[in-house]
């Protein structure tokens, strides 16, 4: 399972993909102050650097949405001695952790469009699941296949699910994806199954690469025949875990 850590222990992982090269003193500094705000969690925080906006992660991807990332590069560059060490701790320091605080306070839906996931965006408004993925009510764990992962379908399979006639299937595609309870991967690490939101189970199957008990980032996650790539983000209605490919119920 790559870039996550358990939440059953209280642990939470920032994955921070970032478009500019930030000094190795801003992720301590922003490692720290994470911390101090959230003392019953466990930090780490884990960085891409020269990434393209296409490349980035999921969670990479909903971090930049929430601060302008080339301006903040702009002005850290531009910066000398002192000054770039106090941009660093006054301004960029304070501005991710306002993007993580940002990225919690979501939606599923909302977070779905801010990773500008648009294939899964627009199945989610032709099925009528954007107002599901909004509600508070119930929280949702959400296995999201990347854009990658639906371009391993056959080809104009996409096409041919958003037309209006197959809005019942799409639906029920969809509804398998969700799992209506909070799943974090330590949850996930337990299971050989979970029932879905529409009423089928996915399979769930645990490669354990270490001599530890319990989780660790070595471990390789499948849902089906999916694996998951990224895990617990935590947004306010539920958590996401992304998948590389599209689930498909029997």
């Amino acid at each position: 399972m790559n870039r996550g850590k358990s939440l059953s222990c209280a642990v939470l992982v920032v994955v921070c993909t970032l478009v500019f090269t930030v000094p190795a003193s801003a992720h301590s500094v922003f490692k720290k102050q994470l911390e101090a705000k959230y003392p019953d969690r466990s930090i780490s925080c884990n960085t891409c650097h020269g990434k393209s906006k296409k490349d980035r992660n999921v969670y990479g991807r909903l971090l930049m949405s929430q601060f302008d990332s080339k301006s903040l590069t702009a002005d850290f560059k531009s910066k000398k001695g002192a000054d770039k060490k106090a941009f660093e701790n006054e301004v960029m320091i304070p501005e991710f952790l306002s993007a993580f605080d940002k990225v919690q306070a979501m939606t599923l839906a909302e977070a779905i469009e801010a990773a500008e996931l648009k294939t899964l965006l627009a199945a989610a408004k032709a099925a009528d699941l954007v107002a599901p993925l909004s509600q508070t009510d119930q929280p949702i764990t959400l296995f999201v296949p990347t854009e990658a992962a639906f371009a391993k379908l056959p080809e104009g399979t996409v096409n041919d699910l958003l037309k209006p006639e197959n809005k019942e299937k799409l639906a029920a595609i969809l509804m398998y994806h969700a799992v209506p309870s909070k799943v974090s991967s330590a949850d996930v690490m337990k299971l050989k199954s979970a029932e879905t939101a529409g009423g089928n189970s996915v399979k769930i199957s645990v490669t354990k690469n270490h001599e530890d008990k319990g989780w660790n980032p070595k471990d390789e996650v499948k849902v089906n025949d999916a694996m998951v790539t990224e895990t617990d983000i935590m947004v306010k209605n539920g958590v996401i875990h992304v998948i590389d490919s599209v689930l498909l119920p029997n």
